[in-house]
């Protein structure tokens, strides 16, 4: 719940009449500006009293709540596991190894290398001459007369009459029609805002009594006033310009004309003719006869030996042992600890507020 108290505080006489004198001097005050409290109603400018409502400030004292956060001592008992370690004897039975030595045999296999005398046939070739004989053809080289054609080129001039076109210029006058804006001046009535101050009356909330003061108004009136606008006039301008032209015209033009004639030639061209003819001559022929032969081969054998060799073979016997272990007992123990635990508290907290309240006139 929430508690206000409030403080009035009441205005004495200077404080009044310095109100008073501040309204009277200000040309645009009004009612809400003279007196400063809000929503104030319209005063209506008529000469019976009106009552009016006064407000004034006043300071109320109201309470917020607010959550604070406190840490207090609790003592509490903890139980903890302490570690205890004592030795204890194990008995266990242990296999034991121990080697003797043992002669055993075995097989092996040795490879052995011995000559052996093979036989092969082989192939022999011997050369000898012989004499042959043979044809060839032999090129013989003879000049013989043959006639052929040749295209001759010639050039002859002929005269051609050709159609040139050739380029001219000529003058041309042309016009257009431009639109020129001149500033006229003119005189204009137009209506111009200006500032007027009036006589006008007001209710002053404060005394309850009708008060008369300046105000300025806004005020239109007519007056002439020179404007420069923009006169639009039209003239014709006048300019030469050179057209380009084409005109067409006949020239004799001497052209060189290719022709050709045929022509007859003589010429001897080497010919080429074959004889034939018988010639001898010797040849190696290759005769190819077979004879034994007789090489020697080694040949791999592989034979069967026996023999002795030494082994170590383990043997275990069973024995017993004792030693000791160490062995980890856990033990309770009460422990009374203190600790901060957080308590969370509502706490009230004032604060000052400035209101403003009605109260009836003095």
């Amino acid at each position: 719940m929430i508690n206000n108290q409030v403080h009035r505080f009441r205005p004495v006489g200077f404080g009044l009449l310095s109100l008073v004198l501040t309204v009277a001097g200000s040309g645009f005050g009004g009612p809400a500006q003279a007196c400063g409290p809000p929503c104030i109603p319209q005063c209506v400018t008529v000469p019976i009293p009106v009552p009016t409502v006064r407000y004034e400030q006043q300071i109320a004292v109201r309470y917020r709540t607010e959550y604070r956060t406190e840490y207090r001592p609790v003592q509490r008992t903890v139980y903890r596991n302490v570690p205890e370690v004592h030795e204890q004897e194990v008995r266990e039975t242990v296999s034991v190894p121990t080697y003797r030595e043992e002669v055993r045999q075995r097989t092996t296999m040795v490879p052995k290398v011995r000559m052996e005398t093979r036989e092969r046939r082989v192939v022999r070739t011997e050369w000898h001459e012989e004499q042959r004989q043979r044809t060839v053809v032999v090129p013989e080289i003879q000049e013989v007369e043959r006639q052929y054609k040749v295209m001759r080129p010639e050039v002859r001039t002929e005269q051609r009459e050709q159609t040139v076109v050739v380029p001219e210029t000529r003058l041309e006058e042309r016009q257009q029609l431009v639109t020129v804006a001149r500033p006229v001046t003119e005189l204009q009535v137009r209506p111009i805002l200006s500032a007027a101050r009036i006589v006008t009356s007001y209710c002053d909330p404060c005394l309850g009594a009708l008060v008369l003061g300046c105000q300025t108004i806004p005020e239109v009136r007519m007056a002439t006033v020179p404007v420069t606008r923009p006169a639009l006039e039209q003239h014709v301008r006048k300019w030469q310009v050179e057209v380009p032209s084409y005109r067409t015209e006949k020239r004799l033009v001497s052209v060189q004309v290719p022709s050709w004639r045929e022509e007859i030639r003589t010429e001897r061209v080497p010919t080429t003719a074959y004889r034939p003819r018988t010639e001898t001559y010797t040849v190696r022929v290759p005769v190819e006869r077979e004879e034994i032969e007789t090489y020697q081969v080694p040949v791999r054998e592989i034979g069967l030996q026996t023999e002795n060799y030494r082994v170590r073979v383990p043997t275990y016997h069973q024995e017993v042992r004792v030693r000791k272990v160490p062995v980890t007992v856990n033990r309770k123990v009460a422990e009374v600890v203190t600790e901060q635990v957080p308590v969370t508290t509502c706490v009230k907290v004032p604060y000052y507020v400035l209101v403003w309240v009605p109260c009836g006139c003095p």
